[in-house]
């Protein structure tokens, strides 16, 4: 397609074709690249940079963090209360469901950093691919945080040949649940995607008259966080009935003495790990805030002091190595979005 509208002229040279496709480090799960953005950076060649290979080691030392003291860790919880969701309730699914939010985001983003890291080691830069979503102030400003690559992609390759917003109301809204539905059956051709995926489209749709009101930036970021969630539950679940059994017992089922007696303990993750997981996060928050404020944090952190910063390094590989979550019954090196 970018072919035939002249964005790109087409690659005649087999093995450079094959060079590109193959580009190992985004095959799985992104950031999907596209041509006119990669090949040049695979054609032309690059040298040995010593800012950019240190650059590309601090990303995959970020990838390891998001990867074993977040994603894997919170997992042990999500894949309790998600496996045998008929003996939790309550605000046990909503405690599961946060996690498996934050899960998700920091197993999705640890992969697409370490896909970058590796790359950058050799030179080659790949786009972001997410923009801090949970900072979002509304489903339409979460799509255009969260897997911006395939996005952006649905955007370009289905919204926008469908007829975009050009060809009124009606159109547009039609093309946003074509293009969301889309979204769904890519992730996978069960019921309960194709359903997640129109459960988004009418978000978009809803909030589109609630634009011009005046909510507190909180507010709204916490409402689409609530939002995502309860998209993300029906993402994981087994089935769709089982995700609306879930979702119904957690505004039905009213037991608070969970949060205080001890029994979110009982997941799988003791005191210990908990404090750890909380930890992290709290961490990965920091970095985040910074980051939408304009702090390029490896920047930052490249321009102290070489033995603080490698106290920095250190620390963090030490923490990752005690701390990190490894095993539990399940394979560490596994990513959530490897299977869809």
């Amino acid at each position: 397609m970018d072919i035939y509208k002249g964005k790109v002229t087409a690659q005649r040279n087999i093995f450079k074709f094959a060079l590109f496709a193959s580009f190992f480090p985004q095959i799985i799960q992104g950031p999907i690249p596209r041509y006119e953005a990669l090949s040049g950076q695979l054609y032309e060649g690059n040298e040995f940079d010593f800012d950019e290979f240190v650059g590309g080691l601090q990303l995959i030392l970020w990838g390891f963090f998001l990867k074993f003291m977040i994603a894997d860790k919170a997992g042990v919880v999500v894949n309790t209360v998600f496996d045998d969701y008929a003996s939790y309730a309550g605000g046990y699914v909503l405690f599961a469901g946060v996690l498996y939010s934050l899960q998700l985001y920091a197993d999705f983003l640890a992969c697409t950093t370490l896909a970058q890291g590796v790359s950058q080691m050799f030179g080659i830069r790949l786009s972001d691919n997410f923009e801090r979503p949970y900072f979002a102030t509304s489903i339409k400003d979460f799509w255009r945080r969260w897997h911006i690559s395939l996005s952006s992609w649905l955007r370009d390759y289905v919204y926008i040949p469908l007829g975009g917003s050009r060809k009124g109301a009606f159109r547009k809204y039609l093309n946003v649940v074509i293009t969301f539905a889309v979204s769904g059956l890519w992730h996978g051709d069960s019921v309960k995607f194709v359903f997640w995926g129109l459960l988004h489209a009418f978000y978009q749709i809803a909030e589109r008259p609630l634009d011009k009101v005046k909510v507190p930036v909180i507010l709204r970021r916490l409402g689409t966080f609530v939002l995502a969630m309860i998209g993300w539950i029906i993402f994981r679940a087994d089935s769709l009935d089982s995700s609306f059994a879930m979702l119904k017992s957690m505004v039905t089922v009213w037991n608070p003495q969970i949060w205080t007696d001890g029994s979110l303990l009982e997941l799988g993750l003791g005191g210990a790990e908990m404090v750890v997981l909380g930890v992290s996060l709290l961490a990965l928050l920091v970095v985040s805030c910074m980051q939408e404020r304009g702090v390029k944090v490896r920047d930052l952190v490249s321009s102290m002091n070489v033995a603080f910063r490698w106290v920095i390094y250190l620390l963090a590989i030490w923490a990752i190595w005690i701390f990190g979550t490894y095993g539990f019954g399940f394979n560490a090196s596994d990513f959530i979005y490897g299977g869809f």
